[in-house]
């Protein structure tokens, strides 16, 4: 069963073995024509919105106590206020289990992101190189119901930010199953809030339903097709993603 929990979610509680290594190279396309104010109502109309983004994640094990892990993200962003086409930003950070059972595990990672001068969020404008220094805790437990595998991973990260931007809180949860050896479904939340900052809070929360289809039974190679919702939010837009991605293990 433990198979599964590696190869489910980037940059997962359980990361890749000692010598192994991860690479998702995932492409969305985002398009919104409202956004959330700031009680939360969808009241604000967005005349044009579309943002094209091509990301490269990579995580590789380097010791039983270690990994390393980098992702590089490529934007073309088209909106009514300004537009950008380039390197978005590329974060580089180091991973460490905390705890490992045969059934959970739980780490800790630090994280640097900056180098490109895109958007980091959806309520910024592009131009910021200041970089942003993250510290996240992850937790996962693989279970099974119905004699379906399935597993459950959770993030909660604290991301300080310099300049004019404020620091954020961010919290992931994934759900996950296997029907079948080749496959696997999930369910995803991304969430987060800023601290307020000269009168201003932002707050998102998006949820992601996905599957990925595998091509052989040990998970090496994978294609993931999702969608992706903003389901609620204050001073972000409303948007909506297409998403398709590479997994693929060495």
């Amino acid at each position: 069963m433990l198979a599964l929990w590696p190869a489910s979610v980037c940059a997962s509680a359980w990361g890749p073995d000692t010598g192994a290594s991860e690479v998702i190279v995932k492409a969305e396309v985002v398009s919104a024509s409202k956004g959330f104010d700031a009680s939360g109502a969808a009241a604000i109309d967005l005349p044009h919105w579309e943002e094209k983004h091509v990301t490269v994640f990579a995580e590789r094990g380097v010791h039983d106590l270690l990994s390393v892990f980098a992702k590089a993200n490529i934007q073309d962003i088209q909106t009514s206020v300004n537009s950008f086409s380039g390197l978005g930003s590329v974060e580089i950070g180091l991973k460490t289990p905390l705890y490992r059972s045969e059934n959970s595990a739980l780490s800790a990672s630090v994280s640097l992101d900056g180098f490109g001068k895109g958007r980091r969020d959806e309520f910024s404008v592009p131009g910021d190189e200041d970089p942003d220094i993250e510290v996240r805790l992850y937790g996962g437990h693989s279970f099974g119901a119905r004699k379906v595998p399935m597993f459950v991973d959770a993030q909660v990260a604290r991301r300080a930010r310099n300049g004019s931007n404020a620091d954020q809180w961010r919290v992931d949860m994934t759900v996950g199953a296997r029907p079948s050896p080749k496959w696997i479904v999930m369910a995803q939340v991304f969430a987060g809030k800023t601290d307020r900052l000269n009168g201003f809070e932002a707050k998102w929360m998006h949820v992601e339903t996905s599957a990925v289809r595998f091509f052989d039974a040990k998970q090496t190679l994978g294609v993931q097709f999702g969608l992706r919702q903003t389901v609620s939010g204050e001073n972000v837009p409303k948007s909506s993603a297409v998403t398709i991605g590479l997994w693929k293990r060495f």
